[in-house]
């Protein structure tokens, strides 16, 4: 069983595409947190979660904001949350499940294949800051230009250090 999830962590993964208001103003981080904490890896696989959390926020969301699924940023703009968000929205938040696993070989192995065969920015992220002792210093660099290149700048900028 992995380490306890934090509403407040599930919160702070929410809030840049969500939104606080509705981060902290409804019961949104709970319920996924909720489903975070469901999570047993000898039943469960990352694939798995990703798509039980995608269908969790859609019920959730929907039931908040109806069909306009449109919700206010933090920067007073509005965005509206399409069915093609919910993936990214869902490895968002699983960023707390991946971040409190200890850090082992197998973890390792499991986050690097899931990060691979998904492109989870949210795996890479956690490989990236806590398994340096699997990796070289080359592997890091190429996930790192990997990041870059794949991923909007607004989805690293805060945790991924500029290209040297």
């Amino acid at each position: 069983m992995p380490a306890s999830i934090k509403t407040s962590d599930v919160r702070q993964a929410l809030r840049p595409t969500l939104g606080t208001e509705l981060v902290d103003g409804a019961p949104v981080a709970e319920q996924v947190a909720q489903a975070l904490r469901a999570y047993a890896p000898y039943r469960d696989t990352f694939f798995t979660l990703q798509e039980r959390l995608a269908n969790t926020l859609f019920n959730l969301l929907y039931s908040l904001l109806g069909p306009s699924m449109t919700v206010r940023l933090d920067d007073g703009s509005s965005a509206r949350i399409r069915i093609s968000d919910l993936t990214d929205i869902a490895d968002d938040a699983m960023y707390a499940l991946f971040n409190s696993l200890t850090v082992y070989s197998v973890n390792y192995e499991n986050l690097k294949d899931y990060s691979l065969r998904a492109g989870s920015l949210s795996a890479m992220r956690v490989l990236y800051e806590k398994y340096d002792a699997f990796q070289s210093p080359e592997e890091k660099r190429l996930m790192a230009r990997i990041i870059r290149g794949g991923y909007p700048q607004r989805r690293y900028t805060a945790w991924l250090p500029e290209a040297q």
